[in-house]
Order: structure tokens, then C-alpha cells, then sequence
């Protein structure tokens, strides 16, 4: 009986603000409203009454508002640094961008402006210890969405790849594409861009994508020992760096700067 009182107690008494930031949280981590009654003993209407407000973004549909450019972004930036997770009993279809603290803040707002014009409730949450930062988006639809343009079988790093042939896409999906791809996975060396990845469908999909615009390149694969899944390279070459610049170039500003650091000749950019 003593434990019956406990849990009615706690199912109606006032919350304090650890609390409430706490069920706040487990609702944006995705948990159901069942498991947040089960975790914390709870009742449902006293849950409800502090979360409708992230619920009722959370539930909002999909638009699809943004030109082909930008959705080739959007699955560029998946492709390269994106997960997705779902529980096998309830809870959120959870999609992630992970990134750097101290490197992608300003991209990591980009990406978030670029989900909300999607009617989506994108989330920051930050790791300070590991130096990381996710950008979370908690949507059935858009990871539909994201099918749509991308498949993958089994982790999706090993074998994530654009979903149909070249042809069955925009010039300015391609461009958007290769410049998502870049400003997660990509990085800028002292004279070249380079990118490398152990899906060797996606690294594929980029050597085509720089052969369509004659961009140049050098495409080659570091053999890792046993169980250890190789690693596929493509440097784009400093005479193409111009071009690369004008067609794709970065949303992330400081890969940006670092390009046109290199293509930067006595003051004047050669674009």
C-alpha cells in the first residue's frame, strides 16, 4: 500500500525544473510518452501538459519548400555524416548530422535553417567533452523523404549510396549533393580538397558526379588489413580548384575559407 501511495504521489505532485527538463529532454531524445510514464512513474496528463509544446512541432508534416539544390544538400550532408535510428517497439524515427563543436557551429545552424524550412523541429545537443555537436531531427517522414534519394543495406556507412543512376537527377541536385558531402566528410588540405569514405558506392557516385562537370581528380583506395573495411580516396586536383569553387564550393565556412585561401593569388581570387 505504502508503495501504491509513493507512485499516486508521484504521478500528481507539482514537477520541479530538474524534472521538467528532464521528461523535456526524453522527448526530444524520442522516447514515447508510454516509456516517459514508465521511466519516471508519472501520468500521462502530467507529461502531456509539459512536452505538448515539443509534441506538437514534432508532429508537424513535411513540406517540401526547398529548391533541388538544397535537398541535394540535405542528403550530401546525410550521406556524409548522418545516422538514423529506430527502436523496434515505439519510439521516434531519430535522424542525426554529427559535427564538431569548435568547427561547425555555423554549419550546424545552417543545416538547422535548411530543416525548419522543411517544417521539421531540429534540435542541437552538444557533447562538450568529446567535442561534439548532433543536430537531431525527429521525423518519420523525413527519413522517407531521405529514401527517396538515397539507399543503403545493412550500417549505412559501409554502403550508403545515391538510390538511382546519375541521369534521374538535377545538374542542381548533383551540385548541392557534392557540396553536402564535402562540408561534412570532405576536408581541405594544403593545396587540394579531398574526401574519403569506406562506401565504395558513394565514392563511386562522387567520381561520376566530378566527371560530369570536368572537375579533376585522383581516385585511390587505402587496403586495410584484415576485418577492417577499406578506405576510398578522391582528391580533386589544384587546377580544378577554381572551377570546383564556382560550381560547388562549401556551406561550411570554414572549409570555404580554407578554399579560397589556396586559390587565392597575390590578393585576387582567380574566379
Amino acid at each position: 500500500m505504502q508503495q501504491y501511495n509513493n507512485k499516486m504521489k508521484n504521478k500528481y505532485q507539482r514537477l520541479s525544473k530538474d524534472e521538467k527538463e528532464r521528461i523535456r529532454k526524453m522527448t526530444l531524445d524520442g522516447k514515447s510518452l508510454n516509456q516517459i510514464v514508465n521511466l519516471t512513474g508519472l501520468g500521462k496528463t502530467t507529461i502531456y501538459y509539459n512536452v505538448k509544446d515539443l509534441k506538437s512541432r514534432q508532429w508537424r508534416k513535411l513540406i517540401v519548400n526547398l529548391s533541388e539544390e538544397k535537398i541535394g544538400e540535405l542528403m550530401g550532408a546525410f550521406a556524409g555524416d548522418g545516422s538514423y535510428y529506430h527502436p523496434k517497439k515505439g519510439g521516434s524515427h531519430k535522424i542525426r548530422f554529427s559535427l564538431s563543436i569548435s568547427r561547425d557551429m555555423k554549419y550546424a545552424e545552417y543545416l538547422i535553417d535548411l530543416l525548419k524550412k522543411l517544417n521539421l523541429n531540429p534540435f542541437l545537443f552538444k557533447k562538450e567533452k568529446e567535442n561534439a555537436l548532433d543536430v537531431t531531427v525527429n521525423s518519420k517522414e523525413f527519413i522517407e523523404f531521405i529514401y527517396n534519394f538515397l539507399c543503403w543495406e545493412g550500417k549505412r556507412t559501409y554502403s550508403i549510396k545515391l538510390k538511382e543512376d546519375l541521369d534521374k537527377y538535377s545538374e542542381d541536385f548533383l551540385k548541392g549533393f557534392v557540396r553536402g558531402l564535402m562540408d561534412t566528410d570532405g576536408y581541405v588540405k594544403v593545396s587540394n580538397v579531398s574526401f574519403g569514405v569506406v562506401s565504395e558506392g558513394l565514392i563511386k557516385n562522387l567520381a561520376q558526379i566530378l566527371d560530369k562537370f570536368n572537375l579533376k581528380y585522383k581516385l585511390s583506395t587505402k587496403i586495410r588489413e584484415p576485418l577492417r573495411r577499406n578506405l576510398f580516396l578522391i582528391r580533386i586536383y589544384r587546377n580544378s580548384l577554381d572551377k570546383y569553387y564556382t560550381l560547388i564550393g562549401f556551406s561550411n565556412l570554414y572549409k570555404l575559407e580554407a578554399l579560397k585561401k589556396i586559390i587565392k593569388i597575390n590578393g585576387d581570387m582567380r574566379i
